[in-house]
């Protein structure tokens, strides 16, 4: 018979089983742990499985954190929500429990490979239950499910209605398909405006010097580079730590790398990527004020990682959850993803439904 198990570390689960679940996807079980073990203050992380003759059915990876709804506004929502804070500190401060990872950009439930659509949803329905009762014992009122790809809508979307969720638009995963057979086939796709545009902030390539490296010694040149990125950020969710950018290299080994970004051997930006025979995730990229925007850092490291794509044979490369404006010129697609929430109080609930519409995000695709 089948039981549901929760734990406070994935390291309490059979990391293959675990993996099995989620079709090897690249931010996997290490990644999690990474995460896990990173010491981000504000989370409380759990793992949720269904399993049965000890195998995992299914799997699910949530957090419970205060959630302070300003921090993911920005704009004129982000002053309206700075004057309500002044006024009511804790009013849009929440204690939330939410299925996700706080760095994936995309979060999927893993199932036992060979599972019929109907039992997934009954599977889900297990999950969504334990998910809901840990959280109001420790605490919750607000649960939801963060970044759920539009592919999984048939799966997620009736069963999320019929319990009172609701679905707002998240920001969406850019992707770039690589079926270019050099870069300059890929360059030539671009449109013209486009190619102009480049051709100019290319002229500084020969003077920067990019390196590779898989297992990063010193992290005080990145740690720099990213509280400067940070505090220039109107988007933040959760400060990273030292201990995670360690863990991503100790735990996922060769499929971190780290491209380190020089001129006159003073470094001037570092990309993060995780890097599978299929798939380049571009996860972070630290620019260092000034020197970044006058060497064009983030193109010439965009040209650079599209560059590696083809010469390694991956075909796809996802870019991220920013600078859309920027990634649709450069031929990128968008994917869709979704947030389901719901307040454990009838009438709070009532009225994040109501002011939602302005949180909710809205990218221009042209």
């Amino acid at each position: 018979m089948a039981e549901v198990v929760i734990k406070n570390s994935i390291e309490q689960f059979n990391k293959q089983q675990w993996n099995n679940c989620f079709d090897n996807i690249l931010e996997d079980y290490d990644y999690l742990l990474a995460t896990e073990k990173a010491g981000i203050k504000g989370f409380e992380f759990f793992y949720i499985a269904i399993v049965e003759n000890n195998t995992i059915l299914a799997a699910a990876h949530a957090f419970i954190t205060k959630y302070d709804i300003s921090a993911t506004a920005s704009g004129v929502i982000k002053s309206i929500t700075n004057v309500i804070t002044k006024i009511f500190p804790n009013f849009l401060k929440l204690t939330c429990a939410a299925i996700g990872s706080i760095e994936t950009e995309r979060n999927y439930l893993g199932f036992l490979p060979g599972l019929s659509d109907e039992e997934k949803k009954k599977l889900l329905i297990q999950i969504l239950d334990s998910f809901e009762n840990f959280g109001k014992n420790n605490g919750a009122k607000l649960f939801g499910m963060r970044d759920i790809p539009e592919s999984e809508k048939n799966l997620w979307g009736e069963i999320m209605e019929s319990l009172q969720y609701k679905k707002m638009n998240s920001l969406p995963t850019a992707i770039l398909e690589i079926n270019f057979k050099s870069f300059d086939e890929y360059f030539n796709s671009l449109s013209y405006k486009t190619r102009k545009d480049m051709r100019r902030k290319m002229k500084v390539r020969n003077f920067i010097k990019v390196t590779k490296i898989k297992n990063l010694e010193s992290f005080k040149d990145i740690m720099n580079l990213y509280f400067h990125t940070k505090d220039r950020s109107e988007l933040e969710f959760a400060e990273l730590t030292e201990d995670f950018f360690k863990g991503v290299s100790q735990y996922l080994k060769d499929r971190a790398v780290y491209s380190i970004y020089s001129v006159n051997d003073h470094i001037i930006g570092f990309d993060l990527s995780l890097i599978s025979k299929e798939i380049l995730i571009d996860k972070f990229i630290f620019l260092k004020e000034g020197e970044g925007k006058k060497y064009n850092l983030y193109f010439n490291s965009w040209f650079d990682n599209v560059k590696y794509c083809i010469e390694n044979k991956i075909k796809i490369y996802q870019a991220g959850q920013s600078e859309y404006k920027e990634k649709l010129k450069l031929g990128c697609k968008l994917l869709n993803n979704y947030l389901y929430f719901k307040h454990d109080n009838y009438l709070i609930d009532k009225i994040l439904r109501l002011i939602s519409p302005l949180f909710e995000v809205k990218v221009h695709r042209v």
